[in-house]
Order: C-alpha cells, then structure tokens, then sequence
C-alpha cells in the first residue's frame, strides 16, 4: 500500500445519515437564510474547496476560508464577506452548528467497521493494539503499547514508537450559544504516508472531515503532538515535545526544534527551520529561519535577545 494509495481526497467529507432540506436545518438552529435556499437539499458536509458539489454544506470558521463553490456555506456574521457565492446560511457559532451535525452523524453510524487489515510482511508488537477499520501497510513496525485507531492508514515501511497513539479523536470543543462547550466529532481519519516514523508517545489525532496526514519520509521524534487537520509535508524532521495546533500547514521539507509550539491554522512554508522552543503564531515564508516567541527572523530574535541582555548588565 503506497503513499498514493492511501491518499484521501481533499473533499471527501462526511455523509449525513439523511439529506436535510436548508429550510429545515435553518430553522432547528436558528440560522438566516434566504428563503430561495429554504428548499436545497444538503447530503454531504466538506472542508471547503472550489470544487464543492452544490449538494454539499461547508463551514466558513476563520478569516482565511473563502467559498467560490457551489456548495452551501454557513458562516459567522463577521465572515460573510470571505464568500464569492450568494448561497449561505448565517449563524453567530457555525462550529457549533457543525459539531451538532457531526455528533448526529457519528451517533447514527451503527454500522461495524471493517477488520482491521495488516499486511503479512508488517511487525505489530505484544500489546499493540490495531483497531478494526484501521490499515497497516507493508514493512510497517507498530511497537510495544502503541494503538493504531480506526480509520488510520500507514503507509509502507512506517515505523511507529511504542505507547504512540495514532488516529484518536482530536481536542476539540466548540462554545454553544448558551457558552456550553460540545465535543467536536473527528470524523475523518489519519493518513501516514510511506517511510514516516513516529516516535515513542507521538500522537496524531483523527482529522475532523479529512484526514490528518504525516507526508512521505517525515520523522517525528518522542512526545510529539500532532492535532486534528494537520498537514504534515514530506520529507520533515520534528523534534521531541513540538506540538502542532489544529490545521497547521507545513511545507516539505520543514525542520522543527524541541519544544516548538504551532498556534492552530498557521502555515509554514517548505524548506524552513523552526528554532527550539519557538512559539509560531502566525505564518512563515518558504526558506525562513525563525526562532524565539512570537518566532521571527532568527538573526532579528538573537539581536533582541543581545540587546535585552545587554540591558540587564547595565542595570
């Protein structure tokens, strides 16, 4: 099973258990709609993506999204300009709406998974656990108390440390209108591609709509934490106790220090190198060398760094 093999659509989704008319589904959790909408019928919710079909619903919950799609969006008040499309539904918590539909979907999914599959060539060690649904390619090493959840798929030759657990459900709650916090369904699954290791105590959570992927080749090192909808680039080196927020981008390539954190959505071109114990809180260019917190131009962080010092000694 090659790294080809295992990868996802981007648009794949969730299908609701029942198609819901736009009307019905504004008026259960008090959305504005135009009353042309009230009678579309949605079957499917998508990340969003240009190539949304008009049957499908996807949720605008930052500034950065934007819809040119067919699809139906819902989206906070705030955000309303991001859309190129007159087709969308308002709501002051869309993430609450969506972690109402998904709770519906993964509540009403009784059927059993499939077995989990593990190529004969794979090495699954005493006490590793590999659940049904889940898929283990060739040459892959599971180690010691490491579990292996439903809907990831390794890849060949990955390698993963014991006691790392892969394909969880993420850390996600979303506040409700009353300020109630809902648990985010993850949905959508781990994808680790081909020659990724992963590290004793490494975890990588379930994506929420589309998976959560490890590209080609990358090594995580122990006690990495990689959250929901990550997108892990091919070819990356993370060291011990960097953790990854939800929807972090990272480039091929990329080179992370120890103890690196990632705030969630930010995007990290290919080829950078993060400095140990960076806090990145916003995006960085492809070939940029960071450090410090808020993670700037290495060369910048360390001139501050001799000015504060400097500061320090004259007192």
């Amino acid at each position: 099973m090659s790294a080809s093999a295992v990868h996802a659509p981007t648009l794949a989704g969730v299908t609701l258990p029942e198609p819901i008319c736009i009307g019905a589904l504004a008026r259960q959790f008090g959305c504005s709609v135009d009353t042309q909408l009230e009678e579309v019928v949605v079957r499917r919710i998508v990340e969003p993506g240009e190539d949304a079909a008009a049957d499908a619903l996807v949720f605008v919950a930052n500034a950065r999204a934007a819809i040119a799609s067919p699809a139906v969006a819902i989206c906070a008040p705030e955000h309303r300009v991001r859309l190129r499309s007159e087709r969308f539904l308002l709501h002051e918590k869309p993430l609450w709406v969506l972690a109402s539909l998904l709770h519906d979907v993964e509540t009403r999914n009784d059927e059993p998974p499939d077995p989990a599959w593990v190529d004969p060539s794979a090495k699954v060690r005493s006490n590793a656990v590999v659940q049904p649904g889940a898929r283990v390619g060739p040459g892959c090493v599971v180690e010691e108390n490491a579990v292996i959840y439903r809907g990831t798929q390794l890849g060949r030759n990955v390698h993963v440390g014991a006691g790392a657990v892969i394909g969880r459900p993420g850390f996600g709650f979303v506040l409700g209108p009353g300020g109630a916090a809902k648990r985010m369904p993850q949905l959508g699954g781990v994808v680790i591609e081909d020659d990724v290791e992963l590290g004793p105590l490494c975890t990588v959570d379930a994506g929420t709509l589309t998976p959560t992927r490890v590209g080609q080749g990358s090594k995580l090192d122990a006690h990495v934490h990689v959250g929901h909808n990550v997108q892990i680039g091919r070819g990356c080196l993370v060291a011990a106790q960097a953790g990854f927020a939800g929807s972090v981008v990272l480039g091929d390539g990329v080179q992370v220090g120890g103890q690196a954190g990632f705030k969630d959505h930010v995007r990290v071109g290919a080829g950078c190198k993060i400095a140990a114990k960076s806090g990145v809180i916003g995006d960085i260019p492809p070939g940029a060398v960071v450090a410090g917190f808020p993670a700037v131009e290495k060369s910048r962080w360390l001139r501050a760094m001799g000015e504060l010092l400097r500061g320090k000694r004259q007192r």
